[in-house]
């Protein structure tokens, strides 16, 4: 089976429906910045508030929906790749799943096949780090914070372990530190992932699975060392 083909058709679809998903929410924006129909003709008010605002809270908070459901697929896609090399590509399994996957299935699929392709991942050009906040962003975009916000914000434990976060604003960023690597205060940044955000994301789960499909005769070769071992 030919994971990559199957794991870059998913990456291409995502693409696809987050370019155009997002297509409306921008051109809702669009228009109302340059009030142009159906945002010309805005009701007389004197609360002081821009026209349409709430119309342009909500395509904004659209976007930030529609990149958290994109980073979930993407996560989604990126484990059952690393599922499918396990059983029907290299077929290895770990000794205590259990146990392998208390930090997280990314560090525990980067170790095991760190063995089996006979790496120590200097030589792969992917983001290790960025591949792994996928999975902690989508985490945490699946449980809502506050009934009255559809915002998600990064947790203490991820901010530990990458104190830059990837998918985050830069003006976040600026405000959530107030040195490289230290937290200003404790109100966690948002989770942000923009469209540039998500391309760069997928791009990097593409990589790491085109290297280790080049790889994958190494893998070959350590099933073949496994199946001629002397059995205890």
């Amino acid at each position: 089976m030919d994971a990559l083909i199957f794991l870059k058709s998913r990456t291409a679809f995502i693409r696809f429906f987050y370019e155009t998903s997002a297509e409306g929410f921008v051109d809702v924006k669009r228009r109302i910045d340059n009030a142009l129909p159906p945002f010309d003709n805005p009701p007389y008010s004197e609360d002081g508030e821009p026209a349409y605002l709430v119309e342009w809270l909500d395509a904004d908070t659209g976007l930030e929906v529609l990149g958290l459901a994109c980073i979930s697929m993407l996560s989604d896609a990126l484990k059952l790749y690393f599922n499918t090399l396990a059983d029907r590509v290299i077929r290895f399994s770990f000794e205590n799943k259990k146990a392998a996957f208390r930090g997280g299935f990314v560090p525990a699929y980067f170790e095991a096949l760190g063995e089996i392709l006979d790496t120590d991942w200097s030589d792969c050009p992917a983001d290790r780090a960025l591949i792994e906040q996928i999975v902690l962003a989508r985490n945490r975009g699946q449980h809502g914070e506050d009934l009255t916000s559809f915002t998600v914000t990064h947790d203490k434990a991820t901010l530990d372990k990458h104190p830059r976060p990837f998918f985050i604003s830069d003006t976040e960023m600026s405000a959530a530190t107030t040195e490289a690597g230290s937290l200003a205060s404790l109100l966690m940044p948002t989770i942000k992932i923009s469209a540039a955000g998500l391309e760069k994301a997928i791009g990097e789960v593409d990589l790491l699975a085109e290297w280790i499909d080049a790889r994958l005769d190494r893998a070959y070769e350590w099933r073949k060392r496994q199946h001629n071992r002397p059995s205890s």
